[in-house]
């Protein structure tokens, strides 16, 4: 695969926020949008990305429609999302239908985003981000981890080569070099048995999810196992598991799972539905190495 990468953005370009998923808070929405614009970017959205109707932010066809506006308008250089939540996988049949191939920008979301991230990977190629949301995310109190890596990925200044996890767990030692794929598990299990579903063979998968108890967990790793996304997966990647239980819990029930395979596994880095939460590459190809628990980019993230 020969993967399309987006453009860093300079001081003054546009960042289109669409709402692709669930309604969101209109005050943490504007608060968000004022630092992206104190940061030198200028914002658009639509009237009616304040549209609601019960758990979704308007009809599918808006905000599909919204978001192909985004991501064809040529004057657009970045797509960020109001927040996560539910509905975005409605919008594929949509894309399917409607997108015309449009020219690679930065995307970051996370979450219910997941699908629309992977759909513009497998379908387009593109280099996507996994980081943070507007309303729920970007504001003048959000963790200075969180913001320096957002701000780094949208600009291209300051990436750090190499990341090092201290307080990541290493469940299986080895080294593997491969693309990164992934996302929510919730939205990566609802995917399989559609055209949609995620390709994991010879890539490294990242997982994260929120709220779901550990038999929760097993559930969805297992559809996975018997679905084969782990029988040629180079890798195994886990961010944030916060739920109910503490994290042994979790370590347990991945261990279970995973115990006859033989790859790389970290557990607990910061990105997800975490604090701090960073911005990750995804399709970037990545040296995950769980023998000192780092994870090294072997190539830029942009179009240089």
């Amino acid at each position: 695969m020969n993967l399309v990468k987006p453009s860093p953005l300079k001081k003054g370009d546009t960042i289109h926020i669409v709402a692709s998923s669930s309604p969101f808070e209109r005050a943490a929405f504007e608060e968000g949008v004022t630092l992206l614009e104190n940061w030198g970017f200028k914002v658009a959205y639509n009237d009616n990305i304040f549209d609601k109707i019960p758990y979704l932010a308007g009809t599918d066809e808006r905000r599909a429609e919204e978001l192909i506006t985004a991501l064809e308008c040529p004057n657009t250089k970045a797509i960020l999302f109001a927040r996560g939540g539910y509905g975005a996988m409605r919008l594929l049949p949509l894309l399917d239908k409607n997108l015309k191939t449009p020219k690679a920008k930065i995307i970051i979301g996370y979450s219910d985003i997941t699908c629309l991230l992977s759909y513009l990977y497998q379908r387009y190629q593109w280099m996507t981000f996994y980081g943070p949301v507007v309303s729920k995310d970007i504001s003048s109190n959000m963790h200075e981890q969180t913001m320096a890596s957002l701000q780094s990925h949208l600009t291209a200044t300051n990436l750090e080569k190499t990341l090092t996890f201290n307080n990541a767990h290493s469940l299986y030692k080895g080294r593997a070099t491969a693309p990164l794929t992934g996302g929510c598990l919730t939205l990566i299990v609802s995917l399989l048995g559609t055209s949609y579903e995620i390709n994991t063979e010879n890539k490294i998968l990242f997982i994260e999810d929120t709220n779901e108890k550990p038999y929760e967990i097993d559930r969805m790793l297992t559809h996975l196992k018997l679905a084969g996304k782990f029988d040629r997966c180079s890798g195994l990647i886990f961010g944030s598991l916060k739920g109910p239980n503490p994290d042994e819990h979790y370590v347990e029930t991945i261990e279970g799972i995973t115990k006859e395979y033989n790859i790389p596994i970290l557990f607990n880095i910061p990105v997800g539905h975490s604090n701090p939460k960073l911005t990750l590459p995804l399709g970037a190809t990545i040296t995950l190495n769980t023998e000192n628990n780092t994870i090294t980019f072997e190539e830029s993230f942009y179009n240089e």
